[in-house]
């Protein structure tokens, strides 16, 4: 039986517990993952305190982990462009990544020359950076300042803005 981090209620980090979950089976456009790396944000310790409950009501049980990268292990219905077998990261709406098996959406392919932690950190980075980007509907031959740029979510902004034609 696979294992995840359960969150067994709101509080400090022993509320979390490692133990054994169903496996999960995906359903139409979702693929399985057995996981390599699962990143942890400062969101998730948030979710775990009990401090953003308004926004992130979790039942009972519920895993946290927004990203996880790892190896596609079964696909569901309705699923393209994607193999088992394949090294993929994941950005997970519905969490779920600190477990060995994972449900996921949305993936996309790791490089091989990607470590396995790095390729897990992208996804709510590079989803942020898009975000904000698309919002500021930043297009070619605009100047964007960019205070933060050595940080995650600054550096893929401003390599995107760059590869967009911004200066």
């Amino acid at each position: 039986m696979p294992k995840a981090v359960v969150l067994t209620g709101y509080g400090p980090p022993d509320v979390l517990v490692w133990r054994d979950v169903p496996l999960p089976e995906p359903g139409p456009g979702q693929v399985r993952i057995r996981v390599k790396a699962a990143g942890v944000s400062p969101t998730d310790a948030k979710i775990r305190g009990g401090y953003v409950q308004a926004v992130f009501r979790l039942p009972p049980d519920a895993v946290l982990g927004f990203e996880a990268a790892g190896v596609v292990d079964a696909i569901g219905p309705s699923v393209s462009r994607v193999s088992v077998g394949d090294n993929v990261a994941s950005l997970l709406a519905g969490l779920g990544g600190y477990a060995e098996y994972v449900l996921a959406s949305s993936w996309t392919p790791k490089p091989a020359n990607v470590s396995w932690s790095d390729a897990t950190s992208l996804p709510v980075a590079a989803e942020a950076a898009l975000g904000i980007l698309k919002q500021l509907r930043v297009v070619r031959g605009e100047t964007l300042l960019v205070l933060g740029a050595a940080g995650s979510v600054g550096m893929i902004a401003t390599q995107l803005a760059a590869s967009w034609g911004v200066t």
